[in-house]
């Protein structure tokens, strides 16, 4: 299958700018249906940064998307590693660590998160923007410069991983468009993460229907975020779960697999069992060779809504994909 055309981003600042606004530590935003509480990571880890709180005042105005009982447990689209494909202490928790600036124009949609090279152990400069859209999403950007290859190994790639840690749910599936085995007819998949891969721990991660499995060191000390299922795969760039009043949390991204980089889903269970339906429901962005002083990046969106049925979800995937711009080029 041909890959997904990715989203030209020439329209914003580089990831080494300053954005505009003013600096500050939280900031709530309002906008059509949706009330989303941001923050930056001057608390962190006990307050996570990226989005703290997600309602839905329309539909479920005192349900929280995200697991609000003890601190450090509300986040979505929380920035949460970056690992490369060798054991490394930065593997585990490396954006949780260190000043991540926020940054609000006073009345506007848009937030946006700094993270410094200096201030990453990857020598790593990124951006991540927020714009809250009515009337039922909340649509992100992310961009980086990696200021030295080298700390990424001979391996050459870098995993980042994103968390959505999720309030209770109704079902703890992913579901997405895709095959179940080699030569089937893409359909809906509902993937539950199943044990069986010696390296599960709790949950795990499927790719596009072209991509390879990442090979990693066996020495490597956070294995249960780069190794991946053989089947079934996704074939188009989205996901949906099912939340508590008859909520769905819909993750939706510009691209799902090109020869510079790839987006790949990932569930965790380790808040699910007889008490309590919490999962994690993740996403990774995959840069196949890491290029010191080359801008990367992707664009997503979030709807937080009513469920109504599968073909509404990929309604509103459709939707989005047929707004993005020209495919991406790709330069060496």
């Amino acid at each position: 299958m041909a890959a997904t055309a990715g989203l030209e981003l020439s329209t914003l600042p580089a990831a080494r700018a300053t954005p505009p606004g003013e600096r500050v530590e939280a900031v709530t935003v309002r906008r059509g249906d949706l009330v989303v509480d941001f923050r930056d990571n001057a608390q962190s880890p006990a307050l996570l940064s990226g989005i703290q709180s997600l309602r839905n005042l329309r539909h479920a105005a005192n349900f929280d998307a995200y697991d609000p009982d003890g601190r450090g447990s509300s986040a979505g689209l929380n920035f949460e590693h970056i690992i490369s494909g060798r054991s490394d202490e930065a593997n585990r928790f490396s954006p949780r660590h260190g000043p991540y600036a926020c940054y609000h124009v006073p009345d506007s949609d848009t937030v946006t998160l700094v993270r410094l090279a200096d201030d990453s152990p990857w020598k790593m400069a990124s951006t991540m923007r927020y714009t809250v859209v009515a009337p039922h999403y909340v649509d992100f950007e992310f961009r980086c410069i990696p200021q030295d290859a080298a700390r990424f190994g001979p391996r050459g790639y870098g995993i980042f991983f994103w968390a959505n840690y999720m309030n209770q749910v109704s079902d703890v599936a992913l579901n997405f468009r895709g095959v179940a085995r080699p030569g089937e007819s893409e359909s809906w998949i509902a993937a539950t993460a199943p044990p069986g891969h010696p390296d599960y721990i709790g949950g795990g991660t499927y790719r596009h229907v072209d991509a390879p499995a990442l090979e990693y060191d066996e020495n490597h000390n956070f294995k249960l975020n780069v190794w991946s299922y053989d089947q079934p795969r996704y074939a188009r760039p989205f996901y949906y779960g099912r939340a508590d009043h008859d909520m769905a949390l819909t993750l939706m991204f510009d691209r799902g697999y090109t020869d510079v980089d790839e987006i790949r889903f990932s569930l965790f269970k380790f808040k699910v069992n007889d008490e309590q339906r919490k999962p994690a429901w993740d996403f990774q962005y995959v840069i196949h060779q890491v290029a010191a002083g080359r801008e990367y990046g992707f664009r997503g969106r979030l709807a937080w809504t009513r469920f109504v049925s599968p073909t509404e979800c990929r309604r509103e995937y459709d939707a989005w994909a047929a707004c993005l711009n020209a495919p991406q080029k790709t330069s060496q």
